[in-house]
């Protein structure tokens, strides 16, 4: 499996999220993993067990069980746009990281 880095928002005003459920991963290969327990009223194992079950790459951070989020909007949509917005901001954390990576090289 591909090296997973991650990321955490920060907790919105007055609100005490755990960790965890801030938390998404980027994979080497570009798969978002989100908290399986965004799908709603299924158990995160289940639907690690579901996303299992259809070929799909799982992990466990901070003790939780995270899956592909392209699978999770497809499979489990209660939270579809939630899981955009995670997206988009992955994909403006790669963007960064890339702008990163290139400022050092050439500096």
């Amino acid at each position: 499996m591909d090296r997973i880095h991650w990321f955490a928002v920060s907790n919105p005003e007055q609100k005490r999220f755990p960790e965890w459920r801030r938390s998404f991963g980027i994979s080497d290969n570009g798969t978002v993993f989100v908290p399986a327990a965004m799908a709603g009223d299924d158990s995160e194992l289940h639907v690690m067990l579901c996303a299992s079950a259809d070929g799909q790459s799982t992990t466990v951070h901070l003790d939780h069980h995270f899956v592909p989020s392209d699978w999770l909007k497809r499979e489990f949509p209660k939270h579809f746009e939630l899981i955009e917005i995670i997206e988009a901001r992955a994909q403006l954390t790669l963007a960064a990281a890339f702008q990163q990576q290139e400022a050092q090289r050439q500096g």
